[in-house]
């Protein structure tokens, strides 16, 4: 399927095209559930084909028009909340256990190959599990809890 795509890459350099992806999507909307470590844009402008890494790319825009509006603002709801610092999940593992518990709400929880699990159930024996992703089945986020929240449940136990 040809998508209509606008690849913003961390030069600052800006790349309006079309991109080949593999397989056969049935709605013409949908996007690739991933996409490859390398990818080959037809430039819109008809030129040579352009290839890049996929890490040298802060986004890949799917558009259904290459024209934009520079007056539009994007809807943010959240501007005036604070962040919570921890993020309440479940996640079930490949061999089909299931666990809630918190996490830490920051970068490193996509960027790195394991995370820190700390349980729900103030009573267990356990502290905190490191959990490599490979191991993981779903990891759903249930919600966000506050830092007081979490040390008044410390307190508590």
């Amino acid at each position: 399927m040809i998508h209509n795509v606008v690849v913003n890459l961390k030069n600052s350099k800006v790349l309006h095209g079309y991109y080949q992806s593999a397989g056969v999507l049935q709605d013409p909307t949908a996007v690739p559930p991933d996409l490859p470590t390398s990818m080959t844009i037809q430039p819109e402008d008809g030129g040579p084909d352009v290839t890049f890494r996929l890490e040298d790319a802060k986004a890949v825009f799917f558009v259904n028009t290459f024209t934009g509006s520079p007056s539009q603002q994007d809807v943010r709801f959240f501007d005036s909340l604070s962040i919570h610092p921890y993020l309440w999940v479940r996640i079930a593992f490949l061999d089909g256990e299931i666990m809630e518990g918190r996490v830490l709400n920051d970068i490193a929880l996509l960027t790195k190959n394991a995370f820190q699990l700390f349980p729900v159930d103030e009573l267990t024996n356990n502290r905190s599990l490191l959990v490599p992703k490979t191991s993981l089945s779903t990891f759903q986020i249930i919600g966000l809890l506050e830092a007081q929240a979490a040390q008044a449940q410390r307190e508590v136990a």
